[in-house]
Order: C-alpha cells, then structure tokens, then sequence
C-alpha cells in the first residue's frame, strides 16, 4: 500500500537568480539560473547546455546556483573544465564551491559566471 505523499511546501530563496554567458563562434547565449538549479554542460544533446566540441566530454561540467555564489564540478576527471585565475591562468576545476563570479573553459568555449547586480 502507498500512502500519499503530501505536498511538500516551497518558501522563495532569498537569493537573486544568476547569469551565465555562453560564447561561441562570436556568438553569445545568456541563462539566468535559480538558486537551487544546476544544469550539465556537454557534447551531449540531452545537455541542457550543449557544446559541440570534440574536446568537450558529453557531460563535461556541472554548474549549480548554490545560495548566493556558483558551484561548479567537472564530470570528466580526463578533461577538466578549466577556471581562469585573476592572472588569467587557467586552472583546472575539480569541486569549486561559493563562487561570486568566474569564466571557465569548457574545451575551448568561454562561459562567464555572473552574480546578480545588488541594490535596487
């Protein structure tokens, strides 16, 4: 026997959306993620961000609104997403966690991480 499930109650985060900024081919794509979203990027067609790169793994990275900062882990250990630092080095991403903004490498495709502009 299966009881029913009762409805579960959602209360409204209190942290803004953030975008992300895709370039690609001297084209670009704007996302706004909600907190609590987090959405794959690959190669693959079922990818809600897809990349058709041949460096770019069919589930590449994972890119999460988390709170008021981005998490983002990469899906292949063989092919990292990469994280520019402040120098413009880039770096590979394992697991990074409270990130206010950042560009990533996913292969060759730039993707920008952008927190909301505070204020009114």
């Amino acid at each position: 026997m299966r009881l029913p499930r009762r409805p579960t109650r959602t209360r409204p985060s209190p942290y803004a959306p953030g975008r992300l900024v895709v370039v690609r081919a001297g084209q670009s794509a704007a996302f706004d993620v909600q907190p609590g979203q987090s959405l794959v990027v690959g190669r693959d067609p079922g990818a809600a961000i897809v990349i058709d790169d041949p460096k770019v793994s069919p589930n590449h990275a994972l890119i999460e609104r988390r709170g008021p900062g981005w998490l983002v882990s990469s899906l292949d250990a063989a092919n990292p997403a990469m994280i520019l630092d402040p120098t413009g080095r880039a770096q590979p991403v394992r697991t990074t966690l409270g990130l206010r903004s950042a560009e990533l490498l996913i292969g060759d495709c730039p993707l920008m991480l952008y927190e909301p502009p505070s204020g009114p």
